[in-house]
């Protein structure tokens, strides 16, 4: 039995045996859109969490050691920082309600400032541990660390940029503290700032363009903005206090920083443009270093992945906080799919029933009857759910092994009448290939791709037309079973994922290249069948 999802991908890696998995991005109890900073409050320095409006203050160590720097994972579901709690400085991370602190980085140096990419696989920080500050990265779950910098001057507080292909950081290497950007890999770094002042604490906008920073060039501490290529710098602040530790909001529209505009260190928060400035924290203790987490309209965009058992026709869709809704829907042998029918950017449930070449599909979770029904193709029909013209509401369209030829259809049937004749139709594949949707290129709409078992290569097209694939390479193991999705980082593209049933485990990459899996899952049962989409939050 073949399942089609509404964004099985392709191109993935190798054989995957498994290798560097990170943790997963799927995280477990999220808290999204609030802002993380360091506090004295409570008689020592912890981390506390409030809402973007400066409500909702509250302490998650509670430890009596020093925990400070916090740092949120894309998907709100994690909290790196760094604590004083084993006698020097570390790097730990926790959820995001404070629960499961765990140490990362386990030296006798001093390691700081936490960045995560973008697709929460790995974080970048600073440490001593070579006699001398340096910018490292290391996997989510604290192994491999690797020297990017390998430089006799200080380099620290990394910041990754929102695309994952540059890390800005602060150096010292040309005789004063400027910005500097490198590549991930720690190639062709850059001055991009060029002042004889101290510049320090980068922060990227969420679309890459801009950069935040912290700046004494005009007498004392400012938060600056200046083009991601160190262009345009720009005194944000203007005024006699300090500004350090910039962050932005999630829709790039808003800063948030500390500064003692009010007496005594605050968080405040001001427009990109530097206008109208709010204290938040308004407490007599010093609330510093803030960082904006990820808003729930971009969590909530997340692809992630569920399972359908065949016998029992029991559906469980994990969202993106962890949460799994579990319902029964369907027959047994019903083919399972998932896809945006009512075009409200959730995924809910479709069913393809080969006794009567019917497709029913739900707008809604949750257990019931089908709000659509329609004739659809063939028995022996494979349905393909997806975008295929970009408007953003999912249909149902068919790949015919027999022809080796799939029909694309733009519209939904309705009241029990078929959709009527594909808009189009194009040969693609050979026999015994296994088809799937993705959105490969990330133009907003989904072309489909191929699985060759016999031989483990992945093939797709970027656009819906007969032609040879426009990539192609070896991933997975015969058995494993496809899906895709725009995993870790909202970025409009699908990359592939597999499920594996010899050991209930999603194997997840996060860019269309090969390589082994960024992050995996264990979920699930190995007799039911996987299907992935935005499942939404609830």
């Amino acid at each position: 039995m073949t399942i089609i999802t509404r964004r099985i991908l392709s191109v993935l890696p190798a054989l995957i045996t498994v290798a560097t998995v990170a943790a997963p991005a799927l995280g477990a109890a999220a808290e999204s859109g609030k802002i993380a900073f360091n506090s004295d409050r409570d008689g020592n320095v912890e981390i506390y969490v409030m809402n973007a409006d400066g409500t909702g203050q509250t302490n998650i160590t509670n430890n009596p050691a020093r925990d400070r720097e916090p740092a949120w994972s894309p998907d709100g579901s994690k909290i790196a920082f760094i604590s004083l709690r084993d006698g020097n400085d570390e790097i730990h991370v926790m959820n995001a309600d404070g629960s499961n602190q765990t140490r990362l980085t386990n030296n006798p140096t001093f390691d700081y400032f936490p960045s995560w990419s973008p697709d929460g696989s790995k974080i970048a920080f600073g440490s001593n541990r070579d006699g001398n500050f340096e910018i490292y990265v290391m996997n989510a779950n604290g192994s491999d660390p690797v020297n990017l910098t390998n430089n006799i001057s200080s380099d620290n507080e990394p910041a990754w940029s929102p695309d994952g292909s540059k890390i800005a950081f602060r150096s010292d290497r040309d005789g004063s503290r400027e910005i500097y950007v490198m590549n991930a890999d720690g190639s062709d770094p850059v001055n991009l700032t060029n002042n004889p002042a101290e510049d320090r604490h980068p922060a990227w906008s969420p679309d890459g363009s801009k950069i935040a920073f912290r700046s004494n060039r005009d007498g004392n501490n400012e938060i600056h903005v200046m083009n991601a290529d160190g262009t345009g710098q720009t005194n944000l602040t203007n005024n006699p206090a300090f500004g350090s530790s910039p962050s932005w909001s999630p829709d790039g529209s808003k800063i948030v920083f500390a500064s003692n505009l009010d007496g005594n260190a605050e968080i405040h928060v001001m427009n990109a443009d530097g206008s109208d400035p709010v204290n938040l924290t308004n407490n007599i203790s010093d609330d510093v270093e803030p960082d904006w987490g990820p808003g729930l309209d971009t969590v909530g965009l997340l692809d992630t992945v569920g399972l359908v058992d065949p016998v029992t026709s029991e559906w469980r869709l994990r969202n993106v906080l962890g949460g799994v809704s579990t319902f029964f829907y369907g027959n047994p042998g019903d083919i399972p799919f998932i896809g945006d029918w009512d075009c409200d950017r959730v995924d809910t449930p479709g069913l393809f029933r080969l006794s009567d070449a019917f497709a029913y599909l739900r707008n809604s979770n949750t257990e019931g009857i089908a709000e659509i029904r329609f004739f659809f193709g063939n028995p022996s029909d494979i349905p393909l759910a997806g975008d295929f013209n970009g408007d953003g509401c999912d249909t149902l369209s068919l790949y015919r092994p027999s022809e080796q030829r799939f029909y694309i259809i733009n519209r939904l049937g309705a009241n029990e009448g078929g959709p009527g004749p594909a808009d189009f139709s194009f040969l693609f594949g050979d026999p015994g290939d296994k088809p799937f949707v993705g959105d490969f290129d990330g133009d907003g709409i989904d072309e489909v791709g191929l699985h060759r078992e016999s031989t483990g290569f992945v093939y797709y097209r970027n656009t819906l037309t007969t032609g040879i694939a426009d990539n192609e390479f070896f991933f997975g193991n015969p058995g494993d079973r496809f899906v895709a999705g725009d995993w870790g980082i909202v970025d409009g593209t699908d990359t592939p994922g597999l499920f594996r049933p010899g050991n209930s485990t999603f194997y997840f990459r996060h860019t269309n290249t090969q390589g082994f899996a960024d992050s995996q899952l264990v979920f699930g049962q190995p007799s039911w069948l996987p299907v992935s989409g935005s499942f939404g939050l609830d």
